[in-house]
């Protein structure tokens, strides 16, 4: 960031997280090297003109969590079936920082970016059903198992039980929605729907993906 400073630009937008400022025990991408709050504070203070973006989860994670057990079944087996969340299309990010960058409209702000629906994760999978027209389910498993299956996977020590309680902590508090999105660029956020309308071919049963190919 020094570097970009001597080479004369002047403005950079830093991406950190909608959860930046829970306690670190509720932010699993710290146990893989995301440091989002330190991110955003050292934008904040380079002296440069800046804005942050925090938006919840991506949408594209559901391709890795869950696009290969769907393309295995018809069932989804993970934590906490009524945890919640209101995941952001990819693009309406990019989107986002595009403004941010180009324009002055958004200078010196913490933007908090989600979808327009917040969805329990059994609500989530529905979606995909509706979407895909398949009978899909959402199987909840215990916190023990949601390790071992971290743990095979490589993620380092300390993720599963921080994915485990960020994911807790919305079973009761629902997952916050911004209209943020609608605000900054004039048209609705990308709904999960239509997101998953995009990338339905991740979903679908490998057989079918690969005739598709």
């Amino acid at each position: 960031m020094n570097q970009s400073a001597r080479e004369g630009v002047a403005r950079l937008v830093a991406l950190s997280a909608i959860n930046c400022d829970d306690d670190f025990s509720r932010q699993p991408s710290r146990f893989r090297g995301d440091r989002n709050k330190e991110v955003e504070q050292y934008a904040a203070g380079s002296g440069l003109q800046w804005v942050s973006l925090r938006p919840t989860v991506f949408a594209s994670n559901f391709l890795g969590m869950w696009g290969t057990q769907l393309q295995a079944g018809d069932v989804v087996r993970g934590p906490h079936a009524a945890a919640s969340a209101a995941p952001i299309a990819d693009s309406d990010i990019s989107e986002v920082a595009a403004r941010a960058l180009l324009t002055d409209e958004l200078l010196g702000q913490r933007i908090p970016l989600t979808g327009p629906q917040a969805f329990t994760n059994a609500g989530l999978v529905a979606v995909l059903g509706d979407v895909l027209g398949r009978p899909l389910e959402y199987q909840q498993v215990s916190d023990d198992l949601v390790r071992q299956r971290f743990g095979r996977l490589g993620f380092p020590a300390g993720f599963a039980d921080a994915y485990l309680a960020m994911q807790a902590a919305t079973v009761t508090e629902p997952a916050i929605v911004t209209h943020d999105v609608d605000r900054i660029l004039g048209r609705p956020a990308e709904t999960f729907a239509s997101w998953a309308n995009r990338f339905r071919t991740r979903f679908a049963p490998a057989e079918f993906a690969a005739q598709k190919g």
